[in-house]
């Protein structure tokens, strides 16, 4: 597979906005050219796009050069079907751009305009195409960037073979062959992510020098990679993959970049990592609309599964992948009134998608391993966030019921276990009695009783209590919590491995007021505070600490949630 073919393949697949336009700064960067103005919406651009200043490489020349963006081939509507075809767009450039908007240095340069899509010119406009190019040729060059113009000048810019060596093209070329396999562990990209970062399989720096412009063009080429991988993986009908393939390198960028002195004031590496997470919320976008009509249908999920251990394991990842797609909507600051209402648009969406795959999948009230914990807070902030804290009460009030049953008569236990094997070696989860060792430890317990405090079901909680003192007093419930070295670890790999302690064994009190005591000191604490400022935090974008802990198997941070129990959440009607 040439890599031109790959570069085609994945361009077919953007949207004009907020995809492609994206994409052609980066590239536009790395042909020399330094924008002027980028895409806003809802500014008007007097048909410009994107206006960048540089250095013709044809005739070195300091030009304008003008981009016009347009999705799919041009035809006859495309051209001058309506007031944003390209005919009007680039009138508007001659007739108001050139003549009231240019900088003072911009004066008395050539200006060339490219129309860019990803598509081609058909041939029933080529002729209108160019009579229109050799009547303005005098006020400037015309130029058509399509499908095969952009394939190359990326994979000559922003993939040569400074960065992209023959090694990266091979890894790219099998994860592509193998994006549709469900069972592909994308080695195989993560060996590009991991030298084109210049970092080692345990996250370290290689020894290879990099400067700031290597650092960025790494970024620029992983985004571009993984951007390549889940598009191939959406077409082969497993967005999972996609998914997943984003999240690792939006999370190995945010890694290699902590290591980069003043990395949060440069505004040029922020930019980048911008594009990182951009590019991550596009993707989550197009996975949700993927999988958002499923959630609606009455036991959706049955087809997904063998059995019901496998069928436990695709309903929490969905559970936890839906909350980590909603959340950045919810945590993240809009800069305008516009932006915060399409945020809460987009997280009502999402949060209302997870309410019906919860209530209409009776497998969501039943976990198979006690690190679904994780995709169970990852929910329930979701849901309460939203104001959906009533759907959050009737789940976890299942969830206890569900969970105390089964570890009182030693069956259909969350164990204690990352690997379906044990499930297989005692007899599978649906017979015979779990064994006593995988049912010793349980993170499950404590973060139910977590949520009965933020939510204030004292019933629930006594109902918990009394089993994990009474019918099941082996199993040590327990908590981990960060500490300093948690920045070293999050974006990269299981961090409570490396890293923080675990508060074991965790002894319920009587009354579930004494465990509010105690969640608000671990909250108030300064060491606290301090473990929670992660680089994520500092920049206003918490949601990616979440993804990581997802993504990675981390357990999200105690305090974290438990901020919520400061103040009960608020009641909604949503459903």
């Amino acid at each position: 597979m040439r890599l031109a073919l790959v570069i085609a393949e994945y361009l077919r697949t953007l949207k004009e906005r907020n995809e492609l336009d994206r994409l052609l700064p980066d590239l536009l960067v790395e042909m020399g050219y330094v924008p002027i103005s980028r895409p806003q919406t809802g500014n008007r651009q007097f048909g410009v796009d994107i206006a960048t200043r540089g250095i013709n490489q044809d005739t070195g020349q300091a030009e304008l050069l003008l981009l016009v963006i347009k999705k799919k081939d041009i035809g006859r509507s495309e051209w001058e079907g309506s007031d944003q075809a390209i005919r009007p767009s680039l009138n508007e450039i001659f007739d108001m751009y050139l003549k009231s908007h240019l900088e003072a240095e911009d004066i008395g340069k050539p200006v060339r305009i490219a129309v860019v899509t990803n598509g081609d010119l058909k041939q029933t406009i080529q002729a209108n195409w160019s009579g229109y190019v050799n009547d303005h040729k005098d006020r400037a060059l015309i130029e058509f960037w399509g499908l095969d113009k952009l394939s190359t000048l990326i994979e000559c810019h922003l993939l040569d073979e400074h960065i992209f060596h023959d090694e990266d093209r091979r890894d790219l070329r099998r994860a592509l062959a193998l994006a549709g396999d469900v069972e592909y562990d994308q080695r195989d990209l993560h060996r590009l992510m991991l030298r084109t970062l210049g970092l080692t399989p345990e996250g370290l720096p290689d020894g290879t020098s990099k400067s700031k412009k290597d650092l960025l063009k790494a970024l620029r080429v992983v985004n571009f990679a993984a951007h390549a991988f889940a598009s191939w993986a959406l077409g082969d009908g497993d967005g999972r993959q996609g998914l997943r393939a984003m999240e690792r390198a939006l999370l190995w960028s945010w890694h290699r970049v902590r290591a980069f002195d003043g990395w949060d004031s440069d505004k040029d590496m922020t930019q980048a990592l911008g594009s990182v997470w951009q590019g991550y919320l596009t993707f989550g976008r197009h996975y949700f609309e993927k999988i958002q009509a499923h959630c609606y249908v009455e036991d959706g999920l049955l087809g997904y599964a063998s059995d019901s251990a496998e069928l436990s394991l695709v309903a929490f990842e969905q559970i936890g992948m839906l909350a980590s797609i909603g959340l950045p909507y919810v945590l993240s600051v809009a800069d305008n009134d516009e932006e915060r209402v399409a945020q809460h648009k987009n997280a009502d969406a999402v949060a209302d998608t997870l309410a019906s795959l919860i209530s209409t999948n009776k497998i969501c009230n039943s976990p198979c391993f006690d690190r679904q914990s994780q995709d169970i807070v990852l929910g329930m902030l979701l849901l309460v966030l939203t104001g959906r804290a009533d759907n959050a009460k009737r789940w976890l009030q299942t969830l206890i019921r569900n969970i105390d049953y089964a570890f009182k008569v030693k069956r259909y236990v969350p164990i204690d276990s990352d690997s379906i094997d044990d499930l297989a070696d005692i007899g599978g989860w649906h017979s015979g009695q779990t064994a006593d060792k995988l049912m010793r430890t349980s993170w499950m317990v404590a973060v139910l009783a977590g949520w009965c405090v933020v939510l204030g079901l004292d019933e629930s909680y006594r109902a918990l209590r009394q089993g994990l003192v009474q019918d099941y007093p082996e199993t040590c419930a327990q908590l981990w919590h960060p500490d300093n070295q948690i920045h070293e670890h999050l974006y990269f790999h299981a961090a409570h491995f490396l890293s923080g302690a675990s508060e074991a064994p965790i002894r319920l009190p009587e009354d579930m007021a004494q465990w509010l005591v105690h969640i608000r000191v671990i909250v108030e604490s300064e060491h606290v505070k301090e473990c929670l400022q992660t680089m994520s935090c500092r920049v206003g974008l918490p949601a990616i600490d979440l993804i990581a802990c997802r993504h990675f198997g981390t357990p999200v941070a105690p305090a974290f949630w438990y901020q919520l129990a400061a103040s009960p959440p608020s009641e909604s009607s949503g459903s």
